[in-house]
């Protein structure tokens, strides 16, 4: 029955199917399928469709109904990028019952960047650069045609969740992309490559990989990415580091039991500023007049507009001068309720500890940086809230404990071990910093701007450490252990790879900045304050006031990779480039970029990310959806500004919107107090697709945005 219905259904069909036989819920089959449950739901509803090797598993699994495997077994058992929710805990201690003993040193050595390095390179004797070229010497077969479909997949897989960077590509979708293109294996090259996802996803695929990328701290996470590690030694370096540092996080992080009097570990802080009423200057602690409890846990808030407690003005919390912190609350388990978190109060010891931790913090002597902030776009606001260094972002009691990590890693004597618990240490970022904003229900996001919120969360740097830690942990059990391509990393600009020779590489997939989105330089500063290295900012390719980088200066600095990954690209290869922005400006600059770098674009696709960030949900005017341009290197060029079309871009909109009429894409909020509505970021997405196809002016975001709801509002009114 089964088997001969996987071709006539519908994926929606199929998967309704699916969980009706099993009675797997959407977030199960969600997990199973190695997927987001938003992604799972607009699947169901027909809304939007799997990428192609996601559609191979829901039909594998339909196929399966039949049989008597168990789909659980039938898809973890293989594959590569084991998704959150499908190992179980058990399945994956932190700390191993043998496992061998870490040594560190009475020193520390080098610093851990000196002792990865040589020069620019990040390499081993069996993955440097000039071996991956001598292995490579020939041309790999390539693939001619793009594939059939875009682009789908998940960001809660461990490998996804090991490690913080602002953007990265899930390397699921990209080694889809990858084994397409390059069946039998080949050479992938990233002139920006960021995290290193596309490492991951090359050596996972049996291809070989060079990745380049401007940013040492980048560097440093793509190169531990991309590298493994006996989980047992992993975690034997963890507990030794926990270990040697356990008296001070008892004089750090100890309070005693409210209910038994014991001594117990503070799982956190809170802390709320004192700001002054704009109407009657009335000085007051923020954290007593803006909170708000529902009946769960969910519904509690910290309330963006409230009455002044003294004139009963409204105000506005994001316009309230802001004077100086107090910590307000704790949080701890200990007798009550079988070890449920609690929060209370501080008092008079927790305060007296604080106090003493303020005025004299045992601070690890030159282990912990003090880079001030130059100006920035991200940076102003940190220091108008005078946190103008980088030791400042912390509290007192916090900058303690992290110094003192850094320096016990820096006292493993393995590079290897220390480089791995020094990938633990930078995924710590903003989580235990003063930008880590409070939530009744906890966690900790890390956006890619520098925010410091009224009220943040000091969160015990070695619990956050040993969390962190065993996520890294999942990753090197699971997607690490498969590897079998060689990747190498280079600390370098797209602008120049003078140390790749004429078309030396197979395929180039990269994710360049997207202009001036996220300010990659200003936000690596916090990683590489301690790693002790900078990017060089000059061939940035952003678009940054203070860098002095206009629209102009960004398609220049574009154009210019764009040419080295054609020169260094073999004939009639592929350069597959992921992009999104709201701008026209911008993808006017890129388009031009690749004309003058002389690739054809000779298809565009879009990449569904699947969990869109928490402002692609409430924002009107974030972009969700990117794109992937399958460009190609051969002549000649069919790119050429005679080609355009001359229609007004409102045209040129509607007529997309009539050829494409249909079921219009939903946005599901599951997470967000909204109905479901029209998915505008992913009509927005096919509509640049089909212009750059068509080779059409762009518009902006808004702009299309304004000119479709009308559309779409006249037609419904019409059929009314």
């Amino acid at each position: 029955m089964f088997d001969s219905d996987v071709m006539g259904l519908s994926a929606a069909d199929k998967i309704r199917t699916i969980r009706s036989e099993t009675k797997l819920s959407k977030s199960g089959l969600a997990q199973l399928l190695g997927t987001s449950l938003v992604s799972l739901s607009h699947w169901e509803e027909g809304a939007t469709d799997p990428s192609p090797a996601q559609t191979d598993q829901i039909n594998q699994l339909y196929a399966s109904l039949s049989t008597t495997l168990q789909p659980k077994l039938f898809f973890t058992d293989n594959s590569a990028f084991a998704s959150r929710g499908i190992r179980s805990k058990a399945a994956l201690p932190l700390f191993d019952v043998v496992a061998p003993v870490a040594k560190l040193s009475e020193k520390p050595f080098q610093p851990i960047l000196s002792r990865l390095k040589q020069g620019r390179y990040f390499s081993t004797l069996d993955r440097t650069v000039e071996s991956l070229l001598m292995a490579h010497q020939h041309p790999a077969r390539i693939t001619s045609i793009p594939p059939i479909a875009g682009m789908s997949a998940g960001k809660n897989t461990y490998t996804y969740d090991a490690h913080t960077y602002h953007t990265k590509v899930p390397p699921q979708g990209i080694a889809e992309l990858l084994t397409h293109y390059l069946p039998e294996g080949g050479l992938v090259f990233d002139p920006f490559a960021g995290s290193g996802m596309t490492g991951v996803a090359a050596s996972i695929s049996g291809q070989d990989c060079i990745l380049n990328e401007l940013s040492p701290a980048a560097c440093f996470i793509a190169n531990r990415f991309t590298s493994a590690l006996n989980p047992g030694v992993f975690d034997a370096g963890v507990k030794a580091v926990l270990d040697e540092l356990k008296e001070l996080r008892e004089r750090l992080y100890s309070t005693s039991c409210r209910e038994c009097g014991r001594d117990t570990e503070i799982l956190y802080s809170v802390w709320s500023y004192r700001v002054v009423c704009n109407q009657c200057s009335h000085e007051f602690l923020l954290w007593d007049h803006c909170r708000s409890y529902g009946k769960r846990v969910r519904e509690h808030k910290i309330l963006t507009e409230f009455p002044c407690p003294n004139c009963q003005a409204n105000l506005k919390k994001s316009r309230l001068r802001r004077t100086s912190a107090e910590p307000v609350m704790l949080g701890y388990k200990c007798c009550r309720g079988g070890q449920q978190e609690m929060m209370y109060p501080l008092n008079q010891s927790d305060l007296v500890k604080i106090e003493e931790l303020n005025q004299h913090p045992p601070l690890a002597e030159n282990c912990y940086p003090t880079t001030s902030l130059p100006d920035g776009v991200n940076l102003r606001q940190p220091i108008n809230h005078h946190l103008d260094s980088i030791d400042k972002f912390y509290t007192p009691r916090n900058l303690a404990a992290m110094s003192h990590l850094w320096q016990c890693i820096q006292r493993i004597e393995s590079t290897e071990l220390a480089a791995f618990l020094g990938f633990v240490f930078t995924s710590l970022y903003q989580r235990v910093t003063r930008l880590s904003e409070f939530r009744f229900w906890g966690g900790s996001g890390n956006s890619a701007n520098f925010n410091v919120p009224y009220i943040f969360n000091e969160a015990n740097v070695f619990l956050t450490f040993a969390r962190k830690a065993k996520s890294i942990r999942d990753h090197l059990a699971t997607t690490a252990t498969q590897y079998r391509g060689q990747v190498s990393v280079v600390n370098g600009s797209a602008t120049s790879l003078d140390y790749l020779p004429d078309e030396s590489v197979d395929l180039i997939f990269t994710d360049p900045p997207f202009g001036g989105n996220i300010n990659y330089s200003e936000m690596n500063i916090l990683w590489e304050s301690w790693l002790g290295e900078f990017t060089q900012t000059d061939s940035e390719t952003i678009i940054n006031k203070h860098q002095g980088k206009g629209i102009e200066e960004y398609q220049q600095l574009m154009t210019q990779s764009l040419k080295e990954c054609h020169r260094v690209l073999r004939q009639d290869s592929w350069l597959l480039l992921v992009f999104m922005n709201s701008s026209r400006a911008v993808w006017e600059a890129l388009r031009a970029a690749i004309a003058d770098a002389d690739f054809s674009i000779c298809k565009v696709d879009s990449f569904d990310k699947q969990h869109g960030t928490f402002k692609q949900f409430v924002s009107d005017n974030a972009v969700g959806f990117d794109l992937i341009l399958h460009c190609r290197k051969s002549a000649p060029n069919g790119n050429s500004d005679d080609q355009k079309d001359a229609e007004s871009a409102k045209h040129s909109i509607e007529a997309f919107l009539v050829k494409r009429e249909g079921a219009w894409p939903k946005r599901s909020y599951l997470h967000v107090g909204r109905d479901e509505e029209v998915d505008y970021q992913k009509l927005y997405s096919e509509w640049l697709a089909d212009s750059f196809v068509s080779v059409r002016e762009f518009v902006d975001f808004s702009q299309f945005k304004a000119v479709a709801d009308n559309w779409l509002s006249g037609r419904l009114q019409t059929k009314a």
